[in-house]
């Protein structure tokens, strides 16, 4: 009787899981079908308004407007109040040459609200990527932009342009958001596997671990990398190496012996050249850099935001040394 009774149970789980399987599919699909319609229906009213002030060009056009809004919020809630109405016309105005169907399928009007308050396109752009790519939820993207992540991606670009696929996504500084800020180099790898996560999202959009202390046997001799990471989007290892203090012309040479070494012996041929992030505190000039190799600066916590983009802005002007200290030394 009791196997029964357990049998039974067992039976009424599974069928109870596919059920709900089954159901959160079509709630999901539902979902994504709401949001691309609402975003369509924002777009149309943003677009009707702005065609309406453009062929009825009288002094009554804001007035009109304003009224048609009262009206809306009245009829259907306050999804239609003046706030919204404003955004939907920005939004109409900002991505009037792009199609909503194209470009917004899989980011919600939530997201679009925190982006319509930045003015550059060019930022504009990269946030709506990061939604696409990364599926932030709306915190989450507000946060990206409190700390400066497009800002932080474009410094690494030297002299505006991408030598490496993996510059399109590389931050500099990175954010670690530790508070501790005395810790040795295993104290901080450490801090960083907890929050591991994070991390790789600090590094790239789709990146995945590989391997911490990650052993190498050359000639007799072991090494251990500190961090082995796997960028799925640009197919390639990214090696790091976490140093406290400044980085010397030896770390290069270590950090280079790890790059050719996974190049000749563990990426296979359709991977890309290693990348190898050797992470510091301070920068140093006057180390000469590779293409493959970057100085990464580390940040424990957030700054204020005038003190992030002074450190932002003195990684260029770095970048545009080390390129100057490199032309010199051809010469």
């Amino acid at each position: 009787m009791q196997n029964a009774v357990i049998e039974k149970n067992a039976i009424l789980e599974e069928d109870v899981e596919e059920l709900l399987n089954k159901a959160e599919l079509l709630i999901n699909n539902t979902l994504v079908s709401i949001n691309y319609e609402l975003i369509n229906l924002y777009w149309n009213i943003g677009k009707m308004i702005v065609e309406y002030r453009r062929d009825n060009n009288s002094k009554y056009g804001d007035a009109v407007v304003n009224r048609f809004s009262i009206e809306l919020s009245l009829r259907y809630g306050k999804g239609f109040d003046s706030t919204n109405i404003s955004r939907m016309i920005k939004f109409y105005r900002i991505f009037s040459k792009v199609a909503p169907a194209q470009q917004f399928k899989n980011i919600s009007w939530s997201h679009i609200v925190e982006i319509l308050k930045i003015k550059d396109m060019s930022t504009i752009n990269y946030y709506l990527d990061e939604v696409s790519n990364k599926s932030l939820t709306k915190l989450e993207l507000r946060n990206n932009i409190k700390l400066k992540s497009y800002e932080r991606t474009i410094s690494n670009q030297r002299k505006g342009t991408i030598k490496n696929d993996i510059e399109k996504t590389l931050k500099d500084p990175v954010i670690l958001n530790i508070q501790d800020k005395k810790r040795s180099e295993k104290e901080l790898e450490d801090e960083i596997f907890i929050n591991i996560i994070n991390f790789m999202k600090e590094i790239g959009n789709n990146i995945f671990f590989s391997g911490r202390q990650y052993k190498i046997i050359n000639n007799g001799l072991r090494y251990r990398v500190d961090l082995v990471l796997y960028d799925k989007d640009n197919k390639c290892y990214i090696l790091i190496d976490l140093k406290i203090n400044k980085v010397g012309q030896r770390d290069i040479s270590q950090m280079k012996f790890y790059v050719d070494y996974f190049n000749e012996n563990i990426k296979d041929d359709t991977d890309k050249k290693t990348i190898g992030l050797i992470l510091v505190e301070t920068k140093d000039v006057r180390v000469e850099n590779r293409e493959d190799i970057y100085q990464i600066k580390y940040l424990n916590e957030l700054l204020k935001e005038k003190e992030l983009l002074k450190i932002i802005n003195e990684n260029k002007i770095i970048l545009l040394k080390t390129d100057n200290l490199k032309l010199s030394d051809k010469k």
